[in-house]
């Protein structure tokens, strides 16, 4: 399966060290980066990728209509 980096941007250091901790105790490969402000963080995580299309929500949609 193939495997694409998620971006969390904006996040307060401990957001961060929580999406860390969470990921690494899943055994996923993440990476925490400074953000030019001084302040955030964006957290990277490495996820796999589905095979096939997000699904299309139906909520609203008649057969009528179709």
């Amino acid at each position: 399966m193939r495997e694409t980096w998620f971006h969390y941007p904006q996040c307060t250091t401990q957001q961060a060290e929580e999406l860390m901790a969470e990921y690494q105790r899943r055994g996923v490969k993440v990476e925490r980066n400074l953000n030019s402000d001084y302040l955030t963080w964006t957290v990277s995580a490495r996820l796999p990728e589905g095979n096939k299309p997000p699904r299309i929500n139906r909520r609203w949609q008649h057969r009528a209509w179709e």
